[in-house]
C-alpha cells in the first residue's frame, strides 16, 4: 500500500491513525509511527485521583495496544491548560485527554480557549469513586456536625485545600458551605496531590475528594474521614457516615473518562473504547479499583456523551446557585 504524504498532514495523520488501529502492516519507515508513545494528558499535579487513574488505565492500555502508554502531568486552571494542550493536538491517536467531574464544570464559570463539545470526541468512560471529607489529623474534629461548628467558632481560620479554582473540590466544597453555613477559607493547588501534602503537613485543616487519593495519608495517620459525599457508605470505610445521614444535603462523586481530539478516526476511537471497556472487566483492575473505593464504569462512547453532557448541565446549575466564579 502505497501512502501519499506530500498532500494534507492532517490527512495523512487520519489515514495513518486508521491504519494502526486497523493492524494494518506499514512498509519500511511508515511502521516506525507504531513505536510513537501514546500520551495520556493529565491535567493535574501527579498525586491526586486524575494521576492515580490516569496511570492505571496506561498501565493496562500498553499491552494491549502493543504500543507504549504514558502519562504526561500538565496542571494548572483548574485542569484548562492540559486540556486546551490535547484540544490542540494532531488528531492522530497519538493523544489522549483524561478528565475528571471538572472538565463538566469549567464551561461554566470561565472563558474557554477550547469548546469542550466540538474540540473533542468522547473515548471511554473509566470509573467512579466516592468523594469524602477530610481533615488534618491535628484538627481537633471528629465529625461532619463538629466541623461545621469549629469553622463557625473560628472564621476565616479554617482552610480548605482545593485541586484548583473551578475544580471538582472547589464546587463541591462551595455547595457545602451554601447548605451548611461552614465559614472555609479556599486554598487553591494545582492538584488534589499538592493539597493533600499541604493537608497532610497541617498547612490547611479540611479537603474533600475521592477515596482513591486520600489512601496513602489515611494509612499513615495524617488525615480523618468525618463523611462521605456519595450515595452509600464505603466498604472499605464502613463506620464513616455519608453526608446525608449526618443531616447535610450535598451529594458529589468524582468520575474519570478519556476524550480525544476532534478528528480522531472513528476507528481508532472505537478500538481506544473497546480496549479501555476489555480493561474494566479484568478481575485485577476491578480489585484495584475496589481496593480503592471507586467502581470500574464501562460505556459506549455515546454513553459516555451523554454522561458528560448531563454532568455538564448539573454543575452549570451549581455555578449559579453559588455563584461560583473565577477572580
Amino acid at each position: 500500500m502505497r501512502i501519499n504524504i506530500h498532500g494534507n498532514r492532517r490527512q495523512f495523520h487520519l489515514t495513518l491513525g486508521a491504519l494502526l488501529a486497523a493492524g494494518t502492516a506499514l512498509p519500511g519507515g511508515q511502521a516506525a509511527a507504531q513505536d510513537k508513545p501514546i500520551r495520556i494528558i493529565v491535567p493535574f499535579a501527579p498525586g491526586g485521583s486524575n494521576d492515580i487513574v490516569g496511570r492505571t488505565m496506561a498501565q493496562q492500555l500498553t499491552p494491549r495496544l502493543k504500543r507504549s502508554v504514558i502519562v504526561d502531568n500538565m496542571p494548572g486552571a483548574g485542569g484548562a491548560i492540559g486540556s486546551a494542550t490535547v484540544a490542540r493536538a494532531e488528531a492522530d491517536g497519538n493523544t489522549l485527554l483524561l478528565i475528571s467531574s471538572t472538565f463538566t464544570m469549567n464551561a461554566s464559570v470561565m472563558k474557554l480557549t477550547y469548546d469542550p463539545v466540538k474540540s473533542f470526541t468522547p473515548v471511554a468512560m473509566l470509573g467512579m469513586g466516592p468523594s469524602v471529607i477530610v481533615v488534618a489529623a491535628s484538627l481537633p474534629v471528629n465529625s461532619i456536625k463538629e466541623l461545621i461548628d469549629y469553622s463557625k467558632k473560628n472564621p476565616g481560620k479554617v482552610y480548605f485545600g482545593s485541586a484548583g479554582v473551578a475544580s471538582f473540590q472547589h464546587f463541591a466544597i462551595e455547595l457545602f458551605k451554601l447548605r451548611t453555613g461552614a465559614d472555609l477559607t479556599v486554598v487553591h493547588y494545582k492538584g488534589g496531590g499538592p493539597a493533600l501534602i499541604d493537608l497532610a503537613a497541617g498547612h490547611v485543616h479540611v479537603s474533600l475528594g475521592s477515596l482513591i487519593q486520600m489512601q496513602t495519608f489515611l494509612r499513615a495517620g495524617k488525615i480523618k474521614i468525618l463523611g462521605v459525599a456519595g450515595q452509600r457508605r464505603v466498604d472499605l470505610i464502613p463506620d464513616v457516615p455519608t453526608l446525608k445521614e449526618t443531616g447535610v444535603d450535598v451529594e458529589v462523586s468524582n468520575w474519570w473518562g478519556l476524550l480525544a481530539p476532534a478528528g480522531t478516526p472513528t476507528s481508532v476511537v472505537d478500538r481506544f473504547n473497546r480496549e479501555a471497556n476489555a480493561a474494566l472487566a479484568e478481575p485485577d483492575m476491578k480489585k484495584r479499583f475496589a481496593g480503592e473505593g471507586a467502581d470500574p464504569m464501562p460505556m459506549s462512547r455515546p454513553e459516555f456523551e451523554k454522561f458528560m453532557s448531563d454532568e455538564t448541565a448539573k454543575w452549570a446549575k451549581v455555578a449559579r446557585e453559588t455563584g461560583i466564579k473565577i477572580e
